[in-house]
């Protein structure tokens, strides 16, 4: 199995509903998403799939998120932007553009701090 990893970041802010304590209240995170995808199988050029293509995708996920509100900007005006619920997202929203017969998005990580993150995968 081949696993490829790609790092990306984006800022925003949020508001965790029901949470009882200080994040509650309005802050913000500059976040960082790691996405690892997996193939069994490589193509005539000896590649699972371009990183740049990874990339390319994520971005494409990463452009509806950042600078905004997450509380404002859908799944997250109605599901609590936590960062799992954030990992979980990228799962599927990436997951979408990149998934196919030989490639799948095997998990994403969400870096909320340097020293706070969650991961999702569906294994």
């Amino acid at each position: 199995m081949f696993v490829l990893k790609i790092v990306t970041d984006f800022a925003s802010a949020h508001s965790l509903r029901n949470y009882p304590g200080d994040c509650s209240r309005l802050h913000g995170h500059n976040w960082q998403v790691e996405v690892l995808v997996a193939s069994k199988v490589l193509d005539d050029v000896g590649m699972a799939i371009d990183f740049r293509e990874i990339k390319q995708q994520t971005k494409v996920v990463v452009k509806r998120l950042d600078h905004q509100y997450l509380n404002d900007v859908a799944p997250f005006d109605e599901l609590n932007p936590t960062a799992e619920n954030i990992a979980k997202y990228f799962y599927e929203e990436v997951g979408q553009l990149i998934n196919n017969q030989d490639v799948r998005v095997k998990e994403v990580t969400i870096w909320e701090t340097l020293r706070a993150s969650v991961t999702y995968s569906e294994d």
